[in-house]
């Protein structure tokens, strides 16, 4: 009899692809942890997430967020940073966050963008 530990299962956002003239309330990529399966404990949990973020054409600035709900204001984010991006560049990131139950992360822009830009979000629990 043998035992495998496969690990951790990640969870992958939902990326619609290539977006282009996005408003400002417009996601590129979100994974919402209500809707995932994922099993978060209570008090939180501590999770990895891998942010990869391309831009096509012009410049923008990606703000990407760890969010306790679907406001896109500042009073339901948690933490954020934003990235800013010259056209035909991309970039990979890689940060840790305390998860509860119902937050998301999410990335979408700091202004109005005239241009293409996607976005890809890999979140893992660490324990």
């Amino acid at each position: 009899m043998s035992f495998f530990g496969w690990g951790n299962r990640s969870v992958e956002s939902t990326t619609i692809g290539l977006l282009a003239n996005q408003t400002t309330s417009a996601l590129f990529a979100e994974v919402d942890l209500n809707g995932t399966n994922a099993s978060v404990i209570a008090g939180g949990a501590p999770w990895g997430v891998t942010w990869i973020l391309s831009n096509l054409t012009t410049g923008v600035v990606f703000l990407c967020d760890h969010a306790s709900s679907t406001d896109v204001s500042t009073g339901g984010i948690i933490n954020q940073f934003a990235i800013p991006m010259s056209s035909a560049n991309s970039a990979q990131f890689y940060t840790k966050h305390t998860v509860a139950h119902g937050h998301r992360f999410r990335v979408r822009h700091q202004s109005s963008v005239t241009g293409s830009a996607s976005a890809k979000i890999i979140a893992e629990p660490l324990i």
